[in-house]
């Protein structure tokens, strides 16, 4: 038992390589050195390490291993193939279905750590945590995810792309644009977040907007008494470049 122990533990993935990276690639506003980061070559020695690194066995470990993998993997096929202009150039528009990765002993898709492994684990945060290198997705963080400080991280970041381009509010015009994410995603924040009531509206929509009320406190109550009129805004393909 000992022994195992200590091979788990010694096999076990060090995100500070990819830290290093985020460090040194992303900025402050989440976008990316893709040049950079393609001739320091500075995610090959994670990526080599995720490749073979066990799985965490605890929940937040878990959440935090497979969030780092969709994150660094999806850095590392940007600047492979850069320069392009948007993730969709590459394999047809779909590489999240077509591309096979190895990770912690197996191939695997961006959709299937997204919708098969990160989804299901239950935590509506992890779509503002999950970033397709696109302007319209929530800002990449800097900062790599551990299980130790991960709810905390989650709450950065949701709180950061609510801030940012999760949610546009114009109470002046009495309209509230949400994210995409929110239409396309929206039943994974109904169980968390599609208790409380807002006049004038329901279903995927309510629930973001209690969502976007839990992290923005300051407008949270022109957001829960309602009466203004709620759209899905334009989502943005670009590239998340610097």
């Amino acid at each position: 038992m000992l022994l195992t122990l200590m091979v788990s533990s010694a096999l076990a993935l060090d995100h500070g390589a990819l830290q290093q990276a985020l460090t040194a690639h992303v900025s402050s506003r989440g976008s990316v050195d893709y040049a950079g980061l393609k001739a320091s070559g500075a995610l090959d020695g994670y990526l080599e390490q995720l490749a073979t690194a066990p799985e965490p066995a605890g929940r937040d470990e878990k959440m935090a291993f497979w969030i780092n993998a969709y994150n660094a993997l999806t850095l590392d096929l940007i600047a492979d193939n850069y320069p392009l202009s948007s993730i969709r150039d590459l394999d047809g528009g779909d590489p999240w279905g077509t591309r096979r990765f190895p990770v912690a002993g197996r191939e695997v898709t961006l959709n299937d750590i997204e919708h098969s492994i990160l989804r299901p684990m239950g935590d509506a945060r992890i779509h503002a945590a999950v970033n397709c290198a696109s302007r319209g997705c929530p800002p990449l963080a800097s900062t790599a995810f551990t299980g130790s400080g991960l709810d905390r991280q989650l709450d950065d970041v949701a709180r950061r792309w609510i801030r940012t381009n999760g949610v546009t509010i114009d109470s002046s015009a009495g309209t509230v644009g949400l994210s995409k994410i929110f239409e396309w995603y929206g039943d994974d924040f109904l169980g968390a977040y599609g208790g409380t009531d807002i006049p004038g509206v329901d279903g995927k929509q309510e629930a973001a907007l209690n969502f976007a009320a839990r992290y923005l406190p300051d407008q949270a109550t022109w957001i829960q008494q309602g009466g203004y009129t709620v759209t899905f805004s334009d989502y943005s393909w670009a590239l998340n470049k610097q």
